[in-house]
């Protein structure tokens, strides 16, 4: 009998695990951030882990592809009437994950939701452009903007999403937050506080063949556990690999590395509203005491490259003329001298993890100038609250992509005295800022958009870095797709066993 049972487990073994590879193959699993978003309302969140989470379950009209082009979503084709106004023929037989229709009034409610200050769109400076919408019928919607914006498309891609009315009517704020519903490639199907999400494929999805796995699930680890949980095959794509461990996922038979030049940088924002850092001679001797080649090998083993200011090549808009800052310890004690500060000073900064690999090699930096910075380290969730307290901090220092592809975006967002994660209103740079938006003719908006490069550049008014080349690790037989903005969509993403392993 004994010799009966270990035959039949020898035979079945294989079968076992072929199994084991079918059922793997039908769950994706993801881990791009640390902990559990701050919440799944697509319309009460403004983060970069947070919305790539949530924009596997919403769509807007128009999205970007993995490049940055914009391409039709809910919306199937559009046209400018006149300066102020876009016109969007809809999608028609898509319904949302709960059974409502998707149509007219859907978007009219939605856009209505995000523009009402009830609702507190963290984000709502970057769409305040839009004045209204006018519903023509059910298939036909007009987008009305309070002046030209040249920027609609973008903003339309980077942050707005559909969602059913009459759920999102008629639900209290708790279970919006945690049980939300979409018309995208995923559905929501739980959520385990601490450890995960999961979505499921979207049977009813518009886009034929798409998701291409059944389910997707978003782990949360902390950043020392993500790469041993991409080794050990509790994961299957890891977005943020850090530099120092590419070798270690390339050198093993179970994983794989792939770059890809992003939209992406890390960077400090000053709070100039104030001394030390109103008086333009810190904030020089701050730049010119960081040796930006020194950080792009060291921080992130040289998968990036040294940039001039807070735009990035290959972004609309971006000043390639540019020259990053040179790296003169001597000169930014003398200008310290000058300003005051021979002895020393201390700075207080806020510090994002995602970041504080790179904050440590800065301050470390700053240091031999004389340059203390007293270091709190937060979570993306936690950013964003902290930095409402804008007087407790001198500089802020966190990573951002660009998820409107547009130079516009990371400038904004680090000085535009809109962006709730600016430090200080810079009115010359608002003004530019509103110059360049309100420009509909490309040509003359790319020129307004390199001199504001040229004015943040010349008046030190932010601490650039580099642009990174993400780097991301993965299971074998996942194939992915990284999109320039470092925020991807995954209904593209597949989980196929390799030959020899079925």
């Amino acid at each position: 009998m004994t010799r009966l049972l270990a035959l039949l487990t020898l035979l079945l073994a294989p079968m076992a695990g072929a199994e084991q590879v079918s059922s793997r193959a039908k769950t994706l699993v993801v881990c791009d951030d640390v902990q559990d978003p701050a919440t799944l309302d697509p319309q009460k969140e403004f983060s970069e882990k947070n919305h790539t989470l949530v924009q596997q379950i919403f769509e807007g009209l128009v999205r970007f592809d993995a490049d940055g082009n914009i391409e039709p979503a809910l919306a199937t084709e559009w046209k400018r009437l006149d300066d102020r106004t876009i016109q969007f023929k809809l999608r028609e037989g898509v319904s949302f994950h709960n059974g409502e229709p998707f149509d007219a009034a859907s978007v009219k409610f939605s856009i209505d939701r995000y523009l009402n200050p009830a609702t507190g769109f963290p984000a709502f400076g970057f769409i305040d452009s839009i004045d209204h919408v006018d519903v023509v019928d059910d298939r036909v919607v007009n987008l009305v903007t309070k002046y030209p914006d040249g920027l609609l498309l973008n903003r339309l891609a980077g942050f707005i999403v559909m969602v059913p009315p009459k759920y999102y009517r008629e639900q209290p704020e708790e279970v919006l937050r945690t049980k939300p519903v979409g018309s995208g490639a995923f559905m929501f199907d739980r959520w385990n506080a601490g450890e995960s999400i999961v979505l499921r494929a979207n049977p009813s999805y518009w886009k034929k063949g798409y998701p291409k796995v059944e389910r997707l699930m978003f782990r949360f680890f902390p950043l020392e556990k993500q790469v041993n949980a991409l080794l050990n095959g509790d994961i299957d794509v890891l977005t943020s690999l850090p530099g120092t461990k590419t070798l270690d996922v390339q050198k093993s038979s179970q994983t794989y590395v792939i770059k890809k030049p992003t939209f992406y940088t890390v960077a400090g924002n000053f709070n100039v509203s104030r001394r030390p850092l109103s008086d333009k001679n810190v904030r020089q001797a701050i730049n010119l005491a960081i040796d930006r080649a020194a950080l792009v090998r060291y921080d992130i083993l040289g998968n990036g490259l040294p940039i001039a200011t807070l735009s990035l090549p290959g972004e609309t808009g971006h000043d390639a003329k540019l020259a990053p800052y040179p790296y003169d310890p001597r000169k930014a004690k003398a200008l310290l001298t000058e300003a005051g500060y021979g002895s020393g000073l201390e700075l207080n900064v806020l510090l994002k993890t995602n970041a504080e690999r790179t904050g440590h090699i800065i301050a470390q930096e700053l240091e031999q100038v004389g340059v203390h910075m007293n270091l709190t380290l937060v979570t993306d969730a936690q950013l964003f609250e902290q930095l409402k307290q804008r007087d407790r901090w001198d500089v802020a220092i966190y990573d951002v992509p660009d998820p409107m592809y547009h130079a516009f975006f990371i400038r904004s967002i680090f000085l535009s005295g809109r962006s709730p994660f600016s430090l200080a209103a810079i009115p010359a740079v608002d003004a530019r800022i509103g110059a360049l938006v309100q420009t509909l003719d490309p040509e003359s908006q790319r020129r307004l958009s390199e001199e504001l490069d040229d004015y943040v550049h010349s008046e030190y008014l932010a601490l650039p870095t580099y642009q990174r080349i993400r780097t991301y690790g993965l299971r074998r037989g996942v194939t992915f797709i990284a999109y320039t903005s470092g925020m991807p969509y995954f209904y593209g993403t597949e989980y196929q066993a390799a030959e020899k392993d079925r």
